[in-house]
């Protein structure tokens, strides 16, 4: 019975004194189980030195003038088709005033150019009675006066409208207001000149209305 009590206080003293050594191993074993955070972490890389505050400036410049560049040359092109666009209104507006007051001269054109053939028919008819006739008969001359007044009055109403008669005799053709009938060869005369005058023509506003049928002196062979 001693024997045994001594070796239950023997063997309580043993695990007292093994406790703290495995106690320390299990920590050391934990300790080196962890892995090394530091091992895992780079090398140390060499410092990269700050950008040059100059340099950045100069580059912005260098930006900013490529954007001035570009949008002057945009504004340098919109303001070249603004005043082509002002342009081709401004002729647009010039046509349209011009063939307005055109139309304004011109719209009688037709209608005086109706009424030539009245005032051809009145001419011939005063042509075609004498002196002696109007003095024979006092009806003849009343008649002939009557048909020079109408002729004369029609003559003022072509005037008011600036439809003017030409009558070109021993004037340079011109084959704007002129239309040759034939050719006359005539050594008196310079070559292009209108010796005869078959009927007169009228000008509207300077616009031949009607040409004057003309007999013209040719060249010489």
């Amino acid at each position: 019975a001693v024997v045994s009590t001594q070796s239950g206080h023997y063997g309580r003293g043993l695990s007292h004194q093994l406790v703290p050594r495995i106690r320390h191993c299990s920590k050391f074993s934990s300790q080196s189980a962890e892995p090394n955070k530091d091992a895992d972490k780079p090398a140390d890389t060499e410092s990269v030195p700050d950008p040059d505050p100059l340099q950045i400036k100069e580059d912005e410049n260098k930006a900013l003038q490529q954007q001035l560049a570009e949008q002057t040359e945009l504004v340098k092109s919109m303001k070249d088709k603004y005043l082509r666009a002002l342009a081709d209104g401004e002729n647009v507006r010039s046509r349209s005033r011009k063939e307005l007051a055109d139309s304004k001269i011109f719209s009688i054109q037709s209608f005086a150019k109706e009424l030539l053939p009245v005032s051809d028919v009145l001419e011939k008819a005063l042509a075609s009675v004498t002196e002696e006739e109007r003095k024979a008969s006092t009806t003849v001359s009343a008649l002939h006066e009557g048909v020079h007044l109408t002729h004369s009055q029609l003559h003022q109403v072509f005037k008011r409208n600036n439809l003017v008669k030409i009558d070109p005799l021993d004037e340079k053709f011109d084959p704007v207001y002129h239309e040759a009938m034939f050719l006359v060869d005539d050594p008196t005369k310079t070559p292009g000149t209108v010796m005869a005058v078959l009927q007169s023509g009228y000008n509207l506003h300077a616009r031949s209305v009607r040409p004057a049928k003309v007999g013209v002196v040719k060249e010489p062979q």
